[in-house]
């Protein structure tokens, strides 16, 4: 046997699926028989373009040649990020949210990156989703004013540098118990104020990451946050804060010493010392991983901290700003 034709087709499916979804196209024009192999519905369950950029037209030649009720998972990359002239390019339309919900029944993420989804109407997203990423996408303020109703099992929403999301949208996505991973980084629109007041609806959130999202402590307001949050986030178990300024040792004893499941906590870029870390032993001792910025602090300091914290593991994380410069004393 020295030919990819003499190899039984159930063996060549398995060589199929390590190949991505353009290889897997042009596999498909190789002869008949390999049609019809990657035809196959368990080759297209997890659909990962991130790797391209598909206009609609692509998009729905895809979808009709290729998904189905196998379908679980969707990746899409749009144009947001190429310049002012594809800034009107979508990659998605109502139309194709409509059939993808009727065809992939059993849809469980979608994760879209750099896309405009102004022109899509949210009660057409599959009322099955769980996983809903959107990754630095244009969005229509209200978009998630109904999430809670139509997306009723949705657990996982990542949002991350999507600059249209405020407190007002944050209001909408936290009044469920179903939510328990929330990751906001870079959303520059949420406040303190706005983070306060979700806190105390959040009591189901197991992970939330609000990390470079410049959130200040305006009359005291980020204080008021770390309060609520102990309060009322009782399940939470990871935490990101990283570039949080306002972050102090005196608010951070107060996460700390409030939040009884915290496993993970990033307070890299927080402008905090060798020394605020160590006079915080006694909280610290029962996470975890603690991650901290590498230009704050030196490696034996990271040694020294580790064997006095015991359990709990120090991970240096690389700023992609240096802060080294900006290290004031807490």
């Amino acid at each position: 046997m020295n030919r990819m034709d003499d190899l039984p087709e159930n063996l060549l499916l398995k060589i199929f699926e390590y190949l991505a979804v353009k290889e897997l196209c042009i596999a498909g024009r190789v002869c008949r028989q390999w049609r019809r192999i990657v035809r196959d519905n368990t080759l297209w369950r997890h659909v990962d373009l991130l790797n391209y950029r598909l206009d609609l037209k692509k998009m729905w030649k895809l979808i009709r040649s290729h998904l189905s009720e196998c379908l679980l998972s969707i990746k899409i990359k749009g144009f947001l990020d190429t310049g002012k002239p594809k800034f009107g390019v979508y990659s998605l339309s109502d139309a194709m949210l409509k059939d993808l919900k009727e065809r992939c029944p059993n849809l469980k993420e979608i994760h879209l990156k750099n896309c405009n989804t102004m022109n899509l109407d949210p009660s057409l997203l599959p009322s099955g989703l769980v996983k809903l990423t959107l990754e630095n996408c244009a969005i229509e303020p209200g978009l998630m004013k109904h999430f809670t109703r139509d997306l009723p099992e949705l657990s996982y929403l990542d949002v991350s540098r999507t600059v249209r999301f405020d407190d007002r949208e944050l209001s909408y996505v936290c009044g469920t118990d179903q939510l328990k991973v929330l990751i906001m980084n870079g959303c520059y629109r949420v406040t303190a104020e706005g983070l306060s007041k979700a806190a105390q609806q959040m009591a189901s959130l197991e992970r939330m990451e609000i990390g470079d999202a410049a959130i200040e402590n305006k009359n005291q307001n980020f204080e008021l946050a770390a309060h609520h949050m102990t309060r009322h986030m009782v399940s939470l178990k990871h935490l990101n804060l990283q570039g949080c300024k306002p972050l102090t040792s005196d608010i951070l004893k107060v996460l700390l010493s409030g939040l009884k499941k915290l496993e993970t906590l990033n307070v890299a870029c927080c402008l905090m010392k060798y020394d605020s870390f160590v006079n915080m032993e006694p909280y610290l001792k029962k996470i975890k991983l603690l991650e901290i910025c590498s230009s704050e602090m030196g490696h034996q300091q990271v040694e020294d901290l580790e064997s006095i914290l015991l359990e709990c593991s120090v991970k240096m994380v690389r700023c992609v700003k240096s802060c080294s410069s900006a290290v004031v004393s807490s």
